[in-house]
């Protein structure tokens, strides 16, 4: 059948508009962050940087800015390195191989509303499952009040969350190490390298490319997660938990101010492009051939 330029154009319409929608939308936001909009009645005055000196200047703010760095640092470290490393087992394991990954897969199948629910169970301090094993193992646990304290709670749900996105990372360098061509780890064995040096030395520079996936995607889930804080802590113990997809919510919806959430959401939009962006460059670059 012969293919004409002009028809795939049509079939391309629909996402074009879709794409389009999209981007019209972003610069809608653009547009709202510097209104003075609050309430439900739109108010097209602007303000110019107005609604961002007063967010800046939220101490409640720099709270959330931190947690987001904490999600950034302590989520996606140990959910790569444990996927690699979980991989690389799996890959060695034989037979029980393909039981085991959709074993640690399933987590993904849930919801993170899901996740919250089962974890804010588990950490609860008086009749959650973690401390009533501990209360059976003699140990004492009323200073472990988990999702319950300010220093701990940020931590408990970065937990969660990991136990749910090892899978992921798991999948994606489990069928990158299957793409290394066998030869390469079997020379290195029979020079006497060890399971370590194979892994870390021969099998993790040939994957760079699922390194790059993992660590992006898993960015981009730390950088909008706000589900999984709105249902295990509504960002307490008071603010100490809050991250800023959170607190654009709490803005836009609850206090009515629409400018300055608008203005929250430009601020998770450049801080997912300074942490994404040039990764992915200097990762491209130096592991993916383009």
């Amino acid at each position: 059948m012969r293919y004409y330029r002009t028809q795939g154009l049509v079939f391309l319409i629909p996402i074009l508009v879709i794409v389009g929608i999209f981007y019209g939308m972003i610069v809608w936001n653009f547009v709202v962050a510097f209104t003075g909009w609050q309430g439900l009645q739109a108010t097209w005055k602007f303000v110019g940087f107005y609604n961002f000196s007063r967010l800046f200047s939220l101490q409640r703010f720099w709270v959330n800015i931190g947690n987001n760095l904490r999600w950034l640092l302590f989520f996606i470290t140990p959910t790569v390195f444990g996927g690699f490393v979980l991989a690389y087992l799996l890959n060695n394991l034989g037979r029980g191989e393909k039981i085991l990954w959709q074993v640690f897969l399933f987590p993904m199948s849930l919801s993170f509303i899901i996740t919250g629910v089962l974890w804010a169970w588990m950490y609860d301090p008086s009749s959650g499952l973690i401390n009533s094993i501990l209360r059976f193992l003699g140990v004492n646990t009323s200073r472990l009040g988990w999702i319950a304290l300010p220093q701990t709670a940020v931590y408990c749900m970065i937990v969660a969350a990991f136990w749910q996105y090892l899978g992921f990372a798991l999948v994606i360098y489990l069928g990158a190490i299957k793409g290394i061509p066998y030869e390469m780890v079997e020379a290195a064995k029979v020079d006497g390298a060890s399971h370590f040096t194979v892994a870390f030395r021969v099998i993790f520079p040939n994957v760079g490319h699922a390194t790059l996936i993992c660590t992006t995607m898993l960015a981009i889930t730390t950088v909008k997660v706000f589900d999984l804080v709105w249902v295990m802590t509504r960002g307490g113990p008071g603010v100490s938990t809050e991250v800023l997809p959170y607190l654009m919510y709490r803005l836009t919806f609850d206090s009515r101010d629409i400018g300055m959430g608008a203005a929250t959401s430009i601020v998770i939009l450049g801080f997912s492009a300074i942490m994404v962006i040039p990764y992915s460059l200097w990762a491209l670059k130096k592991w993916v051939r383009v």
